[in-house]
């Protein structure tokens, strides 16, 4: 809540108080926005913390079936070959898609900026605005 500790009418104060008091309550309006926005990132980390222990859960899941279907592409392809040659095959099979997904990966990277560029460009022209108000 802002601070309001005026003893005297309005219409008897001087501007500098008038002033001082517009300034304070700005001030206590922009913590408590703050305060605000702490408590919604908060709550939105707890939640996002949440889901990734699922998704963490899911890719165990995930990862093991992934290993029984290696297993039977080794079984199948072992009715045709030596054991040793079929899981040498699969092998191979999964080092190929391994490359590739990684090649692709490296792609998408290619154009990420961990820097917010469109927000520093913003608060520069909100701080030079700022200053072009104040002189």
């Amino acid at each position: 809540m802002p601070n309001v500790s005026v003893t005297r009418p309005p219409e008897t104060r001087s501007p500098a108080e008038i002033v001082q008091d517009v300034l304070r309550d700005v001030s206590d309006i922009v913590r408590a926005e703050i305060r605000l926005a702490r408590t919604e990132m908060t709550e939105q980390a707890q939640k996002a913390g949440q889901a990734a222990g699922f998704f963490a859960g899911a890719a165990v899941c995930g990862l093991l079936a992934a290993a029984c279907l290696t297993a039977c592409i080794i079984a199948l392809i072992a009715l045709v070959t030596p054991v040793w040659v079929a899981a040498l095959l699969t092998c191979i099979f999964l080092v190929c898609i391994a490359a590739a997904v990684y090649h692709g990966a490296q792609l998408k990277l290619k154009g990420f900026q961990p820097v917010p560029q469109r927000t520093i460009e913003t608060m520069k022209e909100t701080l030079q605005w700022a200053k072009e108000r104040t002189t």
